[in-house]
C-alpha cells in the first residue's frame, strides 16, 4: 500500500543549494521510503524560498494544501530560518537580543498553530499519520550569538513533540561539526551532502513508525 507525503516550508523544502535534478531532502526521503516499503510514495511539495513562519502558516489556508494534508500519512515542515536571519540582521544594528528572543518565540507559536491546523484537518480520521518538524542547523558557526539562539530555538521546538502525532527531527545534530562539508557555495543552504544528511536523519527517526 502506498503512502502520501506532504512537505511544507521554505527554501530547505524547496531544495535550494542542491545539485540540478538532485533533489532536496524531501525527494531523497521519498526515495528512501519507497526503497524500504517497496511501494510508491506520493510527494506533494508546498514551499517557496524566503518564506517566514507567518507566510508558511498562510499556506494552510489554501484548499489544495488542506486536501493534501487530509490524505497524507507523513508531513514535514521546515521554517524559522528566515525569521532568525531577519532577527540577526536587526541585532547587528543595535545588539538588542530581545529581537532574537521575539523571533524564536514567534516561530514556536507559529509552528504550534500549524500543528493545530493539521489536527483540525485530520480530526475524525482513522488513518495514522505523523508530523515531523525539522529543527535548524547552524549556518553561522562564526557568529557565537547566532549559534546560541539557534540552540535556544531548537530547545523550544522540542516542546511541541508533546503534541499527538508530532516529532522533532534533530537536523542540528546531523550538521554539527560538518557545516563546511554540508553547506552549499552560498554558505547558508545545504548542498547535496547536507540534504542527504537531512533525509537520512528524518528516515532514521520516521522508519520506527513504518
Amino acid at each position: 500500500m502506498g503512502r502520501s507525503y506532504v512537505a511544507i516550508g521554505d527554501s530547505l523544502t524547496v531544495g535550494v543549494g542542491a545539485r540540478l535534478f538532485g533533489g532536496g531532502f524531501a525527494e531523497r526521503y521519498q526515495w528512501m521510503l519507497e526503497k524500504k516499503t517497496h511501494a510508491p510514495v506520493e510527494l506533494s511539495v508546498f514551499a517557496k524560498s524566503g518564506l517566514t513562519t507567518d507566510q508558511i502558516l498562510q499556506l494552510f489556508k489554501r484548499s489544495n494544501v488542506r486536501r493534501a494534508i487530509a490524505a497524507a500519512n507523513i508531513i514535514t515542515i521546515t521554517g524559522c530560518g528566515n525569521d532568525l536571519v531577519q532577527a540577526i540582521q536587526q541585532y547587528e544594528k543595535g545588539e538588542d537580543e530581545t529581537k532574537l528572543l521575539q523571533a524564536t518565540l514567534h516561530c514556536q507559536a507559529n509552528f504550534s498553530k500549524m500543528i493545530q491546523e493539521i489536527a483540525q484537518i485530520k480530526r475524525g480520521q482513522k488513518q495514522s499519520y505523523c508530523v515531523y518538524l525539522m529543527n535548524l542547523y547552524n549556518p553561522f558557526p562564526q557568529i557565537p550569538i547566532a549559534g546560541r539562539w539557534l540552540q535556544q530555538y531548537n530547545h523550544q521546538l522540542r516542546s511541541l513533540a508533546a503534541n499527538p502525532h508530532v516529532e522533532v527531527v534533530d537536523v542540528y545534530r546531523a550538521f554539527e561539526g560538518h557545516e563546511h562539508e554540508y553547506l552549499s557555495i552560498d554558505q547558508f543552504h545545504p548542498n547535496h551532502k547536507g540534504y542527504e544528511a537531512m533525509a537520512k536523519i528524518l528516515f532514521q527517526q520516521s522508519c520506527k513508525q513504518l
